[in-house]
């Protein structure tokens, strides 16, 4: 059994639930958060850390994860996942070669898929439609090529929509959760959404964490999995699943300015790979889940 872990991106929303899971479960846990003084965009920090902290394991979440508005943020996006992403591998290389990597990159790199293709297997063709999406294409395939050129250790995930308490409501689940928790205390009289006809298949970040844990248990160097329900479900459904356990009946706004001028039309997992190697499942159904962000919501 491994016991040394390294989670870059450990500041963040999924960082912080998989670094709870793996202390409770007995593993000795390194963080990388990132602030100005702890950059993996820089070279020298990102040696010293791999140096210092030793891992046998690195959950590497680190990235500026934008989806809405990264048009705006492309440069930066672009710039700092693919650094980062190329710092952590070459340090690995250098310094801690016989480390495994489990490289969290990201089911939206699918991006335009055929109704034919629906749910998604890892053989379909990722075609992204914004700079986030790119920028973690581009992080796969640098993870590939130190897997390929060098021989190293790393496994490829591809999660599909996450989502729980203290998610920001940069995201569906929580944007829903805050506008509900608003009409509930009398602050406003509708519910404002951009794309309702959207598909998405949703995962509870606590199924999504576990998932990750067996990857860097079980899973196969080299290989890339999808992780998520194999469920999907539109924002309309979810709308009405807000509805139902609110018991508000609120009126919905469509606001064509809110929605992003190159969505994913339908993300929904094939994960029979992932789960024959680890025989995951998840746990949570989504009304619980939104059950959980709500009361997140009502507490702030």
């Amino acid at each position: 059994m491994t016991h040394k872990i390294l989670v870059t991106g450990a500041g963040g929303f999924v960082g912080k639930h998989l670094v709870a899971k793996l202390e409770k479960k007995g593993y000795t846990v390194s963080q990388s958060v990132y602030s100005p003084t702890t950059d993996l965009t820089d070279f020298a920090y990102t040696e010293r850390l791999i140096q210092e902290t030793k891992p046998d394991v690195v959950y590497q979440l680190a990235a500026l994860s934008v989806v809405e508005g990264s048009e705006r943020n492309a440069p930066q996006i672009l710039t700092a996942n693919s650094v980062l992403q190329y710092n952590i591998l070459e340090a690995v290389r250098l310094h801690a070669p016989g480390t495994r990597i489990v490289a969290i990159c990201s089911a939206n790199g699918y991006g335009l898929v055929a109704a034919v293709d629906t749910p998604i297997k890892e053989t379909c063709p990722q075609r992204p439609l914004n700079p986030y999406a790119v920028s973690k294409v581009t992080q796969e395939l640098l993870a590939q090529e130190y897997y390929l050129a060098y021989n190293m250790d790393i496994v490829i995930l591809r999660p599909f929509n996450h989502t729980g308490p203290g998610q920001t409501p940069n995201f569906v689940i929580p944007a829903l959760a805050k506008q509900f928790v608003s009409a509930e205390r009398g602050e406003i009289s509708e519910i404002v959404v951009g794309n309702t006809a959207t598909i998405r298949d949703f995962t509870d970040v606590e199924d999504m964490v576990d998932a990750y844990i067996l990857a860097g248990e079980k899973c196969k160097s080299g290989e890339v999995y999808n992780i998520g329900s194999g469920h999907g479900v539109s924002i309309h459904d979810v709308i009405e699943l807000f509805r139902k356990v609110t018991k508000i009946d609120i009126p919905i706004r469509i606001d064509v300015g809110n929605q992003r001028t190159a969505d994913v039309p339908i993300l929904v997992a094939d994960n029979s790979k992932f789960v024959a190697a680890t025989g995951w499942t998840p746990t949570i159904p989504l009304d619980k889940t939104i059950i959980n962000v709500l009361d997140f919501w009502r507490k702030q």
